[in-house]
């Protein structure tokens, strides 16, 4: 749902579920980009997370410019679905009419976006870094700190992107079940009077 899509039926909760899951896209999109990047970086960057742990994106018939395709196809709406959200959030600046964005890099302004992500992603991103950070402070002892020291890493964009717990591991889960539910609810049709 990181892409541009149509509700067929208007529902508060639905809105309401996007806005917060197109949120944490961007989010976790900026603290993998640096300081200035074009805005076809960052939908390309949002975009993909939705295809990182697809499996299907492993098979040699899948195009694998599928992400860019949809970017380029698209770039009107992926812009119209997230300008006001980036500009809403702290340390960011994008012109409307500009094609460049630039965001504050600091640890501090990068803490605030990651503090926010979705407890899984969070929660995994702690994991990977568990005894691993030199000079960090616990997070029990002070949690502002701590985070502000992770932010600071340059390991972060890794561990978000490509690490042992990353985005992908989370998107490859989800869709598992998903297909999983889907085939049992196929096969429940099928045989059903």
């Amino acid at each position: 749902m990181h892409k541009p899509l149509r509700i067929i039926k208007d529902d508060a909760r639905v809105r309401l579920t996007q806005q917060v899951n197109l949120t944490s896209a961007v989010r976790a999109a900026l603290l993998t980009l640096p300081e200035e990047f074009t805005e076809t970086q960052l939908f390309e960057r949002i975009a993909g997370i939705s295809y990182a742990g697809d499996p299907r994106m492993l098979l040699p018939a899948e195009n694998r410019g599928k992400v860019g395709n949809i970017v380029r196809m698209q770039g009107p709406q992926f812009k119209e679905l997230y300008h006001r959200l980036v500009v809403a959030l702290p340390g960011t600046h994008w012109s409307l009419h500009a094609n460049t964005i630039q965001q504050d890099v600091s640890a501090k302004a990068r803490s605030a976006h990651l503090r926010k992500l979705p407890e899984n992603l969070l929660g995994r991103v702690k994991m990977s870094y568990r005894g691993k950070l030199e000079g960090a402070v616990e997070l029990e002892k002070d949690e502002s700190a701590y985070w502000v020291h992770l932010a600071g890493d340059e390991r972060l964009k890794g561990v978000l992107a490509e690490g042992q717990y990353t985005v992908s591991d989370i998107v490859a889960c989800n869709l598992m079940a998903l297909q999983k539910w889907q085939a049992l609810y196929v096969g429940l049709r099928r045989y059903s009077p």
